[in-house]
């Protein structure tokens, strides 16, 4: 047996750096990317991060040696920015439905959001540190190829004409990365906030753009109601916003006749009411702490 003791050391201030409660939120945020891309936990929880960064930067690769190698890339227009959008479309479907929630859903599930909540952190900087870390992320997919990309070619003399022309592309291209990014955020939290299951919020991420595809094409073209139906494809509408930003459309979708106001409009409505809707949900989750 034992023996144990007791020291009486007195009361001991903290000594230590103290840092402003901002700091929390940049924690939270950099804990929150190592969570979502599987680093620090097993091999299979890093299988879909991995898989979606595959499928984005990939293509790229394969487009920046082909225009380098071979003289009939440019002809393909495989350096048109623009173009390259439509092949990250899987990867950012993928990651918004399977593995943005596993960001916010646990913590609700496990108990975790009671204790961020007791610390510095308060319900809308812990949702800004979520937001932040996940558009960080869908922001890698949606920038990083397109931007490599476009190095590429400038390098390979294949990129925009003259200092204008390169600014012009790399304006889009910061535009267009960053409103992706942004809208699946905020549609994966706004979803996410309804369950504590990663399993259902996944499902119904996945099952509702399916639904909202087929029911804005189908309204828009298959009944002919009207091509601003077509507002209704979420998968589609910020790609399109993407080709207006450009300073083209697609033709052979139903949502290439809407007017591009209505085209940013219905954007932006979405981003703020998918965070507005986030938000109010947090505000009445109840925590124990």
């Amino acid at each position: 047996m034992t023996e144990a003791r007791i020291h009486d050391r007195g009361y001991l201030a903290y000594d230590g750096p103290r840092h402003s409660p901002g700091m929390a939120m940049v924690n939270l945020c950099r804990h929150t990317i190592q969570r979502v891309l599987g680093l620090k936990r097993s091999n299979w929880q890093k299988v879909l991060p991995a898989v979606s960064l595959f499928i984005a930067f990939v293509p790229a690769i394969v487009f920046i040696g082909i225009a380098a190698f071979l003289p009939q890339g440019e002809e393909l227009g495989l350096n048109s920015t623009v173009n390259y959008y439509g092949f990250i479309t899987g990867a950012l479907f993928l990651f918004t439905a399977f593995v943005a929630p596993e960001s916010v859903c646990t913590d609700r599930r496990s108990g975790m959001l009671g204790l961020y909540l007791a610390s510095p952190l308060n319900r809308d900087t812990y949702l800004a540190a979520k937001f932040a870390a996940i558009a960080a992320v869908l922001a890698t997919m949606t920038l990083g190829p397109p931007l490599l990309m476009l190095i590429a070619f400038t390098l390979a003399d294949a990129g925009p004409d003259g200092v204008t022309g390169w600014l012009t592309e790399l304006g889009r291209i910061l535009a267009s990365g960053t409103a992706l990014a942004v809208f699946w955020t905020a549609l994966s939290l706004a979803l996410s906030s309804l369950t504590t299951r990663r399993s259902l919020a996944s499902v119904g991420i996945f099952v509702g753009l399916l639904a909202s595809s087929a029911v804005g094409d189908g309204l828009a073209a298959g009944a002919e109601l009207g091509d601003s139906y077509a507002l209704l494809n979420l998968v589609g509408l910020p790609f399109e916003a993407v080709w207006r930003i450009f300073g083209d459309q697609q033709f052979d979708a139903p949502i290439s006749e809407v007017d591009t106001w209505a085209i940013f409009a219905s954007l932006v409505g979405l981003i703020i009411a998918f965070a507005a809707f986030a938000r109010w949900r947090y505000q009445r989750i109840e925590v124990s702490r």
